[in-house]
């Protein structure tokens, strides 16, 4: 395999570009939630609409805000696995900041690809659905590349050791992405 750069000697400053990191990826992750909602236009009604026509506009919509609402969760999911790691990090290396914009890419994309899966609900290709749940499986993966990179004690990026059993969270982590197999 490719091997990672050293890890920094840990001190003040070290624990500083560890913040950053994080504030960053909230930074991407509170963007990529926030892109949900703009993607959901507005239905333009006509100006002889009346109350039954604009319900009727809203229903049509039902698709897209029941794939905001369930990508909203997902990157949520995401943010908090993401934070409950960086919690326990007090070092860094170039392998964990490349897993981390590799997340943090996989996340943004999936805006698009709620959009695109939504926007096409009643197609009959289920290239949208397949694009979507790839793009599920995508963060799903490099959050558990990205954990087991850090819990990897010879890699000396943790505070202490983790609190938690891990096999029991490899299990966690491995499962959506049989889930979003299985749906594909």
């Amino acid at each position: 395999g490719r091997m990672s750069d050293p890890p920094p000697p840990t001190d003040h400053r070290t624990k500083f570009q560890v913040e950053r990191i994080a504030f960053f990826s909230d930074a991407v992750f509170a963007i990529a939630i926030t892109l949900m909602v703009i993607e959901v236009k507005p239905p333009h009604l006509a100006e002889t609409a009346g109350t039954r026509e604009a319900i009727l506009a809203l229903l049509e919509m039902a698709p897209q805000f029941f794939g905001v609402l369930l990508s909203f969760f997902l990157i949520a999911v995401f943010w908090h696995r993401h934070h409950q790691l960086m919690r326990h990090v007090g070092n860094y290396d170039g392998k964990m900041i490349r897993l981390n914009f590799l997340l943090l890419a996989s996340v943004v994309l999936l805006p698009f690809s709620t959009g695109f899966d939504t926007e096409n609900f009643r197609t009959p290709t289920a290239l949208p659905s397949i694009l979507y749940n790839l793009n599920c499986i995508a963060p799903t993966f490099f959050t558990y590349r990205l954990f087991m990179h850090v819990l990897n004690e010879r890699n000396g990026l943790l505070d202490a050791p983790w609190p938690g059993d891990t096999r029991w969270l490899r299990g966690e982590l491995l499962y959506p992405i049989a889930v979003f197999t299985l749906i594909i």
